[in-house]
């Protein structure tokens, strides 16, 4: 299966490009900080729980 272009993000309920999703997941992962996530992406109170529970999580 090829990767999308965007992917719905459900920490701002729009689609985001892929490599925004990609950052994410990488943080909530502890591959990069997650002080590189931009603040949008953190509005939710649990926003970690919310995108490593997505279907876009590490793909």
């Amino acid at each position: 299966m090829e990767a999308p272009d965007v992917v719905l993000c459900p920490l701002v309920d729009v689609e985001i490009e892929n490599i925004d999703c990609i950052e994410n997941s990488d943080a909530v992962d502890g591959i990069i900080k997650k002080e590189t996530v931009p603040l949008r992406f953190k509005k939710k109170s649990d926003w970690e729980t919310i995108c490593k529970n997505c279907k876009w999580h590490g793909y």
